[in-house]
């Protein structure tokens, strides 16, 4: 047990241990975010995610491992096929960047107080065994989370279109992680699961029922009831208020800048899938805060 070694540990919850750590989860990070961009190609193209290996899409050469390599290859290559000489969009290098800043933000928000709050060493450290075990388990299950919401939103945005996939996966392990990681009762994903699908629900069919139109697509039914077996009631409750205001100014946002563009407006939609994942990953930063703000104003 690593805990069991003073020097490691007291090299660990010092500041150089702060940077290599901190170094190597970013980096990590890069690593996910460049197999989400291939999650992000290939499933709206009903196309393998393990094989083939990845390939230039405008001249099908494979790519070699040393130019697969996160960001850093992006700059080499100055953003080009190495065979063909074809442009490679900024988005691939911007979700490398995009998933390695989210997981050091979630590493932060779980860690923080590790390192420089409680000044944890290896005298003290079997005090606070349980309290990292608690941690790390916590900062698995959202990392894991938002790996799973940045290729939803992202092929939502760019296809219209929520895999079913992604969104099953995202309920089965709402479900399983909260019960065997954090030990919660069955309940807790529960609740949040039927609270937001059939929240969602009921909205698509009255308002198909009313419009004779869709309103909201199954995809955002099952995202919202993924979300829910995630963060439980109260987390769906703040995604889904959240998410319509984030929703409200991305359209407004988007209509302004139509309008100064001289496009029409009256056929535009905005998918939902995005402002739904944004305000549930706002919640795991911020949720617990807000809502401790909003109650002490409401008992003033």
């Amino acid at each position: 047990m690593i805990f069991n070694q003073p020097n490691f540990v007291n090299f660990l919850f010092s500041f150089e241990g702060f940077v290599i750590v901190s170094i190597f989860i970013f980096l990590i990070g890069l690593s996910i975010g460049s197999f989400l961009n291939v999650v992000i190609y290939r499933l709206p193209n009903n196309l393998s995610i393990v094989f083939p290996s990845s390939a230039c899409p405008a001249c099908g050469k494979k790519i070699k491992f040393y130019d697969n390599i996160p960001v850093l290859s992006y700059i080499i290559l100055k953003g080009k096929c190495r065979n063909c000489k074809s442009k490679i969009s900024v988005i691939y290098p911007a979700i490398e960047i995009l998933t390695g800043l989210l997981l050091y933000a979630l590493f932060l928000k779980f860690f923080y107080k590790s390192f420089f709050y409680y000044s944890i060493n290896a005298y003290d450290v079997n005090y606070f065994k349980g309290y990292i075990g608690f941690i790390l388990n916590r900062w698995v299950i959202s990392a894991f989370f938002v790996f799973i919401l940045i290729p939803i939103a992202l092929i939502d945005l760019f296809n219209r279109i929520i895999p079913d996939s992604l969104n099953i996966l995202l309920i089965i392990s709402g479900f399983i992680l909260n019960i065997v990681l954090l030990h919660t009762s069955f309940l807790f994903p529960l609740y949040g699961f039927l609270a937001g699908g059939l929240f969602f629900f009921f909205i698509a069919f009255f308002y198909e029922f009313i419009k004779k139109r869709e309103g909201l697509g199954g995809g955002d039914i099952k995202l919202i009831a993924g979300i829910g077996a995630f963060l439980g009631l109260k987390g769906v409750i703040f995604t889904i208020f959240i998410g319509a205001v984030f929703a409200l100014l991305g359209f407004l946002a988007a209509a302004i800048f139509l309008k100064f563009k001289n496009v029409g407006i009256s056929n535009f939609k905005i998918p939902f899938g995005p402002f739904l994942s944004s305000a549930s990953i706002f919640y795991i930063f911020y949720g617990n805060e807000l809502f401790k703000m909003y109650m002490s104003l409401l008992s003033h």
